[in-house]
């Protein structure tokens, strides 16, 4: 179990200034790995996600929501603080292969492919950006994902703090990613309540 603190904004269409700015930074969609995770849609629940990823049934639990906070002069949005556990799937887990290759039940599929960096602190104080595959104790990841549900495309731009102990930095150093981009409150949201707009498959 872990607690992170997030905010997260959906669109349907990618932002050339954001995609840019990885792009020039070596960051593509190009040459990211792809992956699927399967979400149960919990209809009008936007306070706990439940998912299946790479062998692993993952918890996560809405724990609070703040007012409506300014990041840069277009940017607003609500963090929002987590509690996350994560748990192993017995090996060749026959529900696992109904769920994922038979595509049986209520999950919805979600290809994703991300994009991104962390930041964190080094030795000398100051804020310094590492791959994603890293893990530092404590520190931020900062995210770009080109998602697929249900054959719609859309994007979304997410922050997440992680760790022992909360990462401090000045949104400043995010600039120049958000640049003139106008990223509105009513797009930021987490993943379930993204996820609650698209309806359940039938259940068989």
């Amino acid at each position: 179990m872990y607690k992170s603190k997030e905010i997260r904004w959906f669109s349907r269409t990618e932002d050339q200034s954001i995609s840019r700015w990885f792009e020039e930074n070596g960051f593509t969609f190009e040459n990211s790995d792809a992956r699927t995770d399967y979400y149960l849609p919990l209809q009008n629940q936007n306070g706990i996600g439940i998912k299946l990823r790479e062998g692993y049934i993952e918890i996560k639990q809405l724990i609070s929501r703040s007012d409506r906070e300014k990041l840069a002069p277009s940017v607003k949005g609500y963090f929002e603080h987590y509690i996350k556990w994560s748990f192993t799937s017995a090996e060749e887990d026959p529900l696992f292969d109904e769920i994922i290759k038979e595509e049986k039940y209520s999950w919805l599929a979600v290809r994703k492919e991300r994009i991104g960096f962390k930041l964190k602190e080094n030795q000398n104080g100051s804020i310094i950006r590492v791959k994603m595959d890293e893990y530092p104790d404590f520190g931020c990841q900062v995210e770009y994902t080109r998602l697929k549900v249900k054959d719609e495309l859309w994007y979304t731009l997410g922050l997440e703090w992680f760790g022992e102990k909360e990462l401090k930095f000045d949104f400043s150093l995010l600039n120049k990613i958000f640049g003139d981009q106008q990223l509105e409150e009513e797009n930021s949201m987490g993943y379930s309540a993204f996820l609650n707009r698209f309806q359940a498959p039938e259940v068989e």
